[in-house]
C-alpha cells in the first residue's frame, strides 16, 4: 500500500484515525496503541505476507535481547551485558547482510571464477530502516538511557507505519513518552490540520513534481549510450530533483501522518541543495540517517581514541560517510558513490581545518556539480551505464562521429512515450522551490490555519488526487 494511492487516502487512513481516537476515548485507552500496531502490521503485510514473519521475528528477537541487556545492567553483570549487546548487533547485521549484501557478494565471487551458488534473494521492504532503528535501541539499552521496556510500546516503536518503510529513523527517547501520554490518544484539531497540510505538501511533491521526471530519467539511465550532452545533463539534473522531491515528499507525508495521530517524529530534510559544502549537505539531507550512523559509527570510533586528533576525526568522518553510502544498497555504483563522498568529506574537513579560502558562490557550484556526478553514478543500473552517463555528461558522444545514432532529448521522450513532452512547469516549480522555498516544516509551523487555507489545501488535494493515474513506488523503497 502506497501513501500515494486511493486505498491509503480514502480507506486505510480514515479507518486508522477513526479506530485510534475511538479507542483512545475508552477506559482502556492503551488499546489505541495496540490498534496502531495491528494497523502497521497490516500496512506492512499488504505488500507481501511473506516478509511479515521476518518483521515480527526481528521485533521479538530484539525485544528479548534488549530485556536481557537491561536485566544484566540492573544486576551489574557488565560482561554479560556486553555479550548480549554484541550478540544482538551480530544478529541484526547478519540479517541485513544476508538479505542486502550476500547475493551481491556471491555474484562477484562467481564472476571471479569461484564455484559458489548464486542466490536470488529478494530484499524485504524496510529492512534497512527497522534494523537500524533497533540497533539504536539496543545501544540505548546498553548505555542505560532506556528506563522502560513495555512490549506493546516497543512493537509500535519499530512497526509504526508512517516511518516503517523509508524512515525517518526514530529513537526510543523521542517516542516512548508519547506512546504513554494519554492526551496523544485524543483528537487535537490543530495537530490534525497541520499534519494533514504537511501530508498534502508531501503528496504534491511526489505526484506532481517527482513523478513528472520519470519519462526523462528512466529511459536515459536505462540506455545512456549515445545520449547527447544536453540530454544527459537534463536527465541528471531531473534525477537530482526527482530524488529530492520523491524522498522529501515521503518524509513530509510520514511526519504529517504521525502528527495527525498527535505523535512527533523528526524531519529529514532542511533545504539540502542550498548547502555550500559537503559536510553541511549531509547535515541537511536524510538527517535522521546521518545522525543514526554518527551515533553507531562515528562516536564509537572517536571514543576508542583516548587523544583524538584532527587526523582521527577525518578518518572517523570518512568511515561514517562510507557506511552511509553503502547502506543504500549492494552494488558497485553504491560503492563508487560511497568512495567519492568519503574523499569529498575528507577534502572538505582538510579545507576547513586549514582555513583555505573559497568564494561561497564557487563553493555552491562545485558542490552541485559534485552531487550531480555522484548522484548520476548512484542512479545508474550498473557501472557500465554509470561510465556511459559520465561520458555523455562530458560531451564524449558528440565528439564520436562514428558512434552511430546520437540521441537528443526529443529522441528520449519519443522512446519513452509517443505523447511525452518535457515537464517544463514541474521543472521550473521544482527549481524555484529548491532555491527560494522554506522547508516544509517551517511552512506548516508558521502558517495560520484559517478557513481559506483549509479550502485551498482541499483543492490542492483534489487536484493531486486527479493526477494519481499510475501509482509509483518511492525511490527509497529500493534501499
Amino acid at each position: 500500500m502506497l501513501f500515494n494511492s486511493y486505498e491509503f487516502v480514502f480507506l486505510y487512513l480514515p479507518v486508522v484515525l477513526l479506530g485510534y481516537f475511538s479507542l483512545g476515548r475508552t477506559a482502556y485507552s492503551r488499546l489505541a496503541n495496540l490498534w496502531l500496531v495491528l494497523a502497521s502490521l497490516f500496512f506492512y503485510g499488504y505488500w507481501s505476507l511473506d516478509f511479515l514473519p521476518l518483521l515480527l521475528g526481528s521485533i521479538g528477537m530484539n525485544y528479548i535481547v534488549s530485556w536481557c541487556i537491561l536485566r544484566c545492567r540492573a544486576h551489574g553483570r557488565t560482561g554479560w551485558r556486553r555479550l548480549w549487546f554484541w550478540s544482538g548487533v551480530a544478529c541484526n547485521l547478519g540479517l541485513l547482510c544476508y538479505y542486502k549484501y550476500l547475493g551481491f557478494f556471491l555474484r562477484n565471487l562467481a564472476r571471479a571464477g569461484f564455484d559458489v551458488p548464486v542466490l536470488r534473494i529478494i530484499l524485504p521492504l524496510g529492512i534497512s530502516f527497522f534494523t537500524i532503528t533497533q540497533l539504536l535501541y539496543l545501544l540505548d539499552c546498553y548505555l542505560g538511557t532506556v528506563r522502560d521496556h513495555d512490549p506493546l510500546d516497543y512493537a509500535l516503536f519499530v512497526s509504526f507505519f508512517p516511518h516503517l518503510l523509508a524512515g525517518p529513523i526514530l529513537y526510543h527517547r523521542q517516542m516512548m513518552a508519547q506512546f504513554r501520554d494519554e492526551s496523544c490518544r485524543r483528537v487535537n484539531w490543530d495537530n490534525m490540520t497541520r499534519g494533514f497540510l504537511l501530508f498534502i505538501i508531501g503528496l504534491a511533491k511526489k505526484v506532481v513534481i517527482a513523478d513528472a521526471f520519470l519519462p526523462i530519467v528512466d529511459p536515459v539511465f536505462a540506455h545512456p549510450e549515445g545520449v547527447r550532452l544536453s540530454a544527459a545533463w537534463i536527465a541528471s539534473i531531473c534525477y537530482m530533483l526527482q530524488l529530492y522531491f520523491d524522498f522529501s515528499g515521503y518524509s513530509d507525508m510520514a511526519v504529517g501522518l504521525a502528527r495527525m495521530l498527535n505523535l512527533q517524529i523528526p524531519f529529514n530534510f532542511k533545504s539540502p541543495y542550498r548547502a555550500t559544502n559537503l559536510i553541511n549537505f549531509w547535515q541537511r539531507w536524510h538527517i535522521s540517517l546521518t545522525n543514526a550512523i554518527t551515533v553507531l559509527v562515528y562516536q564509537p570510533l572517536m571514543k576508542k581514541l583516548r587523544t583524538p586528533t584532527f587526523a582521527h576525526m577525518v578518518f572517523a568522518s570518512a568511515v561514517t560517510l562510507f557506511v552511509v553510502g553503502i547502506w543504500h544498497g549492494a552494488g558497485w555504483t553504491f560503492i563508487a558513490f560511497a568512495m567519492l563522498h568519503t574523499i569529498g568529506i575528507t577534502l572538505n574537513h582538510i579545507w576547513k581545518h586549514y582555513h583555505l579560502p573559497m568564494h561561497p558562490v564557487l563553493a555552491h557550484v562545485l558542490l552541485l556539480v559534485f552531487l550531480l556526478v555522484t548522484m548520476t553514478i548512484f542512479r545508474a543500473p550498473g557501472m557500465k551505464e554509470a561510465v556511459q552517463m559520465l561520458y555523455a555528461l562530458a560531451g564524449g558522444y558528440l565528439a564520436d562521429l562514428d558512434f552511430g545514432t546520437i540521441l537528443s532529448l526529443d529522441d528520449v521522450l519519443r522512446a519513452s512515450s509517443p505523447h511525452a513532452t518535457f515537464p517544463l512547469i514541474p521543472f521550473v516549480v521544482a527549481v524555484l522551490l529548491v532555491i527560494f522555498a522554506p522547508a516544509s516544516q517551517d511552512i506548516v509551523k508558521k502558517l495560520d490555519v484559517t478557513r481559506p487555507v483549509i479550502v485551498t489545501a482541499a483543492l490542492v488535494l483534489a487536484w493531486v488526487i486527479l493526477h494519481l493515474e499510475a501509482f509509483t513506488t518511492f525511490l527509497y523503497f529500493q534501499f
